[in-house]
């Protein structure tokens, strides 16, 4: 630390200044009276005292940590309004430092307006600058919304040691994805001066990703709509959440499966949403068993491959659910996460192709097919809804990379996306197939799960009587993470049950993997 004494004053007098700091060994301050002190020196016309502490091995420039340190001293008051600074060169001398750094610091302050310099004086303090009160921590007042988002349990994704065998959900193995032709699909963009790269993209997304998508989807999921319907995000849950500012008032209820998705729990309660649950079985969503007293007029289910339990949602429960819109104006939220990995026959159509009246709005993801830091997502809006959510979203987010979407666009129109879809069916087909043959021979007769072969994992019902938390920790002692199945229940007591993701395990692993589970729950 250099302790710094701004004195301007004569030559006399500064020599006899610090002649009584180093012979005393005392710090001059202002209200010690210099005047009195150095008597014989005369009138003093300005003196200040400040600490410029220099970090030589810090990666903060010199420069900067000395303007820094100038703005400090004058919004503290140390250094006040009209004092004189001493020269770029005096300063420099004094700090041990580069006169040009001394320059870049004074030029720094000065652009700021924090100094001000006059022509053949020097550089002074500015004037009638306010002061800072002192520092005291800002303590914000949350609206009703922070309350609600700070209330809602947090789950970190990061995992300090990471099992031998992780059967964590919605993973990919990286070594299935054609990253060769991935990287000559973006250099292709990359390697041009295409005003493409020059511009801001559409909110709504690149046209000819839309384009694609509208023709895609009406040939493999029985969607119906044009590329006008078809907007970009930024993942799912941007959808949800711009749907729940659209649609939702504090109150509103709201219908949701249960065990279902966490997130949009989660979203649809910061808005003051109230969740009606009703527990899905084999065939899905149990219309039926809507309260009449519910009123409900948005229900958000996942009909191809139920979240997270699995299986799917019947044809005449597809019916009853549209038929109960039309009769409460309501709007259903179709979410088609993994629509395209049914491993067995073609997927059943998605329930926004049964609908003629615009009530389904069909959301999708690259995620699971792709690679989950795509963070890409599509939604299929009725027309009408278009309009406020394309300018809802604007307010919020400008629009998705256009060069991952142009990208995109291009792996699906030259046939890369059917090739890839093709050879995730045969590897993650093979590698459910591996996990349901184990627990068949491991745990025969002791847990249940969905028989529908889709997705990417599958929930385990454990018997009624084992401890859902203690097989999870005592499972992990034996290197293999699994997932509890409580957070994912809105009834209470949950039923103990488990979430096995088998997409980023090899098959020796699967089999491992069940092997010590079984070990803990017994057979």
């Amino acid at each position: 630390m250099i302790a710094i004494c701004f004195l301007w004053y004569s030559p006399l007098y500064c020599f006899l200044l610090f002649l009584s700091i180093f012979g005393t060994g005392l710090l001059l301050h202002p209200t010690q009276g210099a005047e009195h002190t150095l008597g014989l020196a005369g009138k003093v016309r300005a003196f200040m005292m400040i600490d410029i502490t220099i970090e030589r091995a810090s990666e903060i420039p010199l420069y900067q940590q000395i303007a820094r340190q100038l703005k400090e001293a004058v919004l503290s008051g140390e250094l006040t309004s009209d004092y004189r600074l001493p020269s770029s060169r005096q300063l420099a001398k004094m700090l041990a430092v580069a006169r040009i750094t001394v320059t870049q610091a004074y030029e720094q302050v000065q652009n700021e307006g924090y100094i001000v310099s006059r022509p053949g004086s020097g550089m002074y303090v500015a004037e009638n600058l306010p002061l800072l009160a002192e520092k005291r921590p800002f303590s914000p007042e949350l609206s009703d919304w922070g309350h609600r988002v700070l209330a809602t349990p947090v789950t970190s994704t990061l995992v300090n040691n990471k099992p031998a065998i992780d059967f964590g959900i919605g993973r990919s193995f990286a070594q299935i994805f054609p990253y060769d032709v991935w990287r000559r699909l973006l250099a292709r963009y990359l390697s041009t001066d295409d005003a493409m790269l020059s511009r801001y993209g559409s909110v709504a997304g690149f046209l000819p990703l839309r384009e694609a998508l509208a023709t895609y989807l009406a040939r493999y999921r029985g969607i119906n709509c044009t590329p006008a319907q078809v907007v970009i995000v930024s993942g799912a849950q941007q959808v949800l959440d711009i749907l729940a500012r659209l649609l939702l008032k504090p109150g509103d209820d709201v219908l949701v499966e249960t065990p279902g998705y966490v997130v949009a729990f989660d979203l649809f309660r910061a808005y003051g949403a109230r969740l009606n649950a009703l527990a899905v079985d084999d065939d899905g969503f149990p219309v039926e068993k809507i309260p009449e007293q519910s009123k409900a007029r948005l229900a958000f289910v996942t009909p191809t491959h139920q979240f997270p339990r699995g299986g799917t949602m019947s044809l005449p429960r597809r019916l009853q659910l549209l038929k109960w819109a039309q009769q409460h104006d309501g709007l259903i939220i179709e979410d088609d996460y993994d629509g395209d990995l049914r491993y067995d026959m073609r997927p059943q159509s998605a329930l926004q192709g049964l609908d003629g009246e615009g009530r389904v709005v069909y959301l999708g993801t690259f995620s699971k097919v792709l690679f989950p830091a795509l963070r890409l997502a599509y939604v299929v809006l009725p027309s009408l809804l278009v309009k406020p959510f394309v300018q809802a979203k604007a307010l919020i987010d400008r629009g998705a990379p256009t060069l991952t979407q142009a990208a995109i666009a291009d792996f699906i129109t030259e046939g890369h996306f059917e090739r890839h879809l093709n050879q995730l069916r045969h590897v993650y087909g093979h590698r459910r197939q591996t996990l349901v043959s184990a627990l068949a021979r491991y745990l025969p007769g002791r847990v249940r799960f969905a028989q529908v072969a889709a997705g990417l994992h599958v929930m385990l019902y454990l018997p009624p009587d084992c401890d859902e938390t203690a097989v999870v920790q005592q499972v992990a002692a034996r290197d293999v993470g699994v997932h509890p199945g409580a957070p994912y229940h809105l009834q209470k007591p949950a039923p103990p049950s488990l979430l096995l993701g088998f997409s980023g395990l090899s098959e020796p692993e699967i089999e491992a993997g069940v092997r010590r589970l079984a070990e803990v729950i017994g057979t």
